[in-house]
């Protein structure tokens, strides 16, 4: 088996570092949310202050140890009050930066919070083809880093760098002004060639960062596919082809970590090279400058002490740059997931579907997928309050007919037209919203069974949501439970069997109240005396309602007003069962195949309530 994975044929444009900063700024401070912006300014306020009091107190530093090593001595109420104007311009420092984490936290997780959302409605909005072309693993990590991507350009670099660039332009300034231009070129020539080599050689690290989160994802996808197929890998003792497949991907992040860290190191000797470079100069000067009395020793300590706030940040900042870099690359793949566009959208302007009686009618409908051909003009109408079924072979394409009523896909030519009104002219959300659908494979979000069947109408009573168990004849088994409604269903609800899952789906299509039914299958995963019970309930819910069955046991649709045969993705016979019946085609053949199935199964049903009765 191949360990490969499907490759996104995604020709998206890449996004700039300026269009990402703007990107991030629209989330930070959106339109008509003016306290995000007093807070931004607020931030940046306290920033500038903060900044201010950093460049003071070398200054005053310098000034007491010239004060106290003067030759008429000192006064110590006068060095006090030195002392405590050096505390204060510190303390300030801290209160103004703390100020401006406390007014720009609300503003960043504000938009992290902002994108983050956006994506996952827009993964949400996005066709049924990009989510079987996509792998779920990958997709949920892309979101998680991007959203931790922007958290941290927003949390540590918005006010760590440009800070920091900010201060070695007042230092660079304020040594020319004091000390003279060599202290100021050599501080700014210094930083400029650190900053300049880190860009450099991060830029050609990044490579490595960037097979490193391919093969996260990788690993996420498959771990994440192979944790919800848990049952299927059972199946085939397959858990050393899963553990084989994992390692795969897990050797190549190892591989690539590897290489990465390795060649940090590289770029911790060259910018320690450049530091050290740095201060020798600044320092050699300096000591040269109080030899021929142009500095005191107060001024000596004051360039030492400006040069120490400005180095050792410099060794945050290169990390800092790595990580803004891998950020917005991880924030680019988030936002290019907002370039993708759904394949089923709705019209400028259309209006909710306005129900009446709830007519569907399908004209001449032609649908593929890619190269294949699905459907080849069909054409049909469910009267209001009728039943229709459609039956046929695998791969004849019946359910792919219930996936265009739904709107997960478009058909390539002809209509779907609920009450006259073409359903790709009204809004998708009404029309999902007249619908009630019950799945072949009824899938379970891993939460409690009251809360997958109040799935169906949110607003639902408790009372309401124990009546829809009832008619699904799935209340006593709930009962009989510990916790009741509350017992919580496990991953996909692997805690259910496949029948007790499809009751619970079919009471959640029950509360929901529709105008129109779709049963695609749904009594297929029960026993024969439990479908017969679930068969009553379905045919009084949705009774006088227009119903769509697609159906395996034809013993389930002997009493619909219609019944259409699919062949190859047509329409081969149609009419009700005894009509069928009488023709001796298709249909006949296949009742006749599952004719002594059914003669076993009222043989054993009768044998079971026998048994029930004594």
């Amino acid at each position: 088996m191949s360990d490969s994975l499907p490759k996104s044929k995604s020709t998206l444009p890449s996004r700039t570092i300026l269009s990402l900063l703007l990107e991030i700024a629209a989330y930070a401070a959106p339109r008509g949310n003016k306290q995000m912006r007093y807070r931004i300014i607020g931030a940046f306020t306290c920033l500038v202050l903060a900044k201010s009091s950093n460049i003071i107190t070398p200054l005053l530093y310098g000034g007491a140890v010239d004060y106290v090593n003067g030759d008429a001595g000192f006064s110590a109420l006068v060095l006090w009050y030195i002392l405590g104007a050096y505390a204060l311009s510190r303390l300030g420092q801290q209160i103004f930066s703390e100020g401006k984490e406390y007014l720009f936290s609300r503003v960043a997780q504000r938009a992290v919070r902002g994108a983050a959302m956006t994506a996952f409605r827009h993964l949400h909005l996005l066709s049924m083809r990009f989510h079987l072309d996509r792998q779920t693993g990958g997709l949920t990590r892309a979101i998680e880093r991007g959203a931790k991507g922007m958290e941290f350009i927003m949390t540590s670099a918005a006010f760590e760098v440009v800070p920091l660039l900010v201060e070695v332009v007042l230092v660079s300034i304020l040594l020319w002004a004091m000390f003279g231009w060599p202290y100021a070129v050599i501080t700014f020539a210094t930083v400029a060639i650190y900053a300049l080599f880190t860009v450099k050689v991060t830029e050609w690290r990044m490579k490595f960062r960037r097979q490193m989160n391919k093969a996260d994802e990788q690993a996420a996808t498959k771990a994440v596919d192979s944790l919800i197929n848990y049952e299927t890998v059972k199946y085939f003792n397959a858990e050393e082809h899963e553990a084989k497949r994992f390692d795969v991907s897990m050797r190549q992040y190892e591989d690539a970590a590897v290489l990465s860290r390795t060649s940090l190191a590289a770029v911790n000797i060259g910018q320690g090279a450049v530091i050290a470079l740095g201060l020798v100069l600044i320092m050699g000067i300096a000591g040269h400058d109080i030899q021929a009395g142009k500095l005191s020793v107060g001024d000596f300590v004051a360039v030492n002490t400006y040069l120490l706030q400005l180095y050792l940040p410099l060794n945050f900042l290169g990390w800092v740059y790595r990580e803004i870099r891998q950020s917005l690359i991880d924030l680019e793949r988030m936002f290019g997931l907002l370039d993708e566009h759904p394949d089923v959208q709705d019209k400028q302007g259309a209006e909710s579907l306005r129900l009446q009686e709830a007519q569907i009618e399908f004209k001449d409908v032609h649908f593929a997928y890619k190269d294949r051909a699905i459907l080849k003009g069909v054409s049909f109408t469910v009267p209001a309050g009728k039943k229709v079924a459609i039956v046929g072979p695998s791969g004849a394409g019946k359910s792919t007919i219930s996936r265009l009523l739904f709107r997960f896909y478009d058909p390539q030519k002809g209509s779907i037209e609920i009450d006259g009104q073409n359903v790709q002219d009204v809004q998708q959300a009404s029309v999902r919203a007249a619908i009630g659908v019950v799945p072949q494979d009824s899938v379970m979000f891993n939460a409690s069974i009251g809360y997958n069947i109040n799935y169906g109408r949110a607003e639902a009573s408790q009372a309401e949501i124990e009546e829809a168990a009832k008619l699904a004849s799935i209340d006593s088994f709930i009962k009989q439970l510990a916790e009741g409604y509350d017992a919580l269903v496990g991953e996909r609800g692997l805690k259910l069997s496949g029948g007790e899952k499809q009751r619970v789906a079919i009471a959640r299509a029950i509360l929901k109240k529709p105008s129109i039914f779709l049963f695609d299958e749904a009594t297929s995963a029960l026993d024969s005396q439990t479908e017969k019970q679930i068969q009553s309930a379905l045919n009084e819910v949705s009774e006088s309602r227009t119903t769509l069955i697609i159906a395996h046991r034809l013993s389930t649709i002997v009493d619909c007003d219609e019944i259409l045969v699919m062949r190859e993705g047509q329409i081969a016979e149609r009419g009700t069962h005894a009509d069928l019946i009488a023709i001796k085609g298709l249909y006949a053949a296949m009742w006749a195949r599952q004719a002594s199935g059914f003669d076993i199964e009222r043989g054993q049903t009768a044998l079971y309530e026998a048994a029930i009765q004594q």
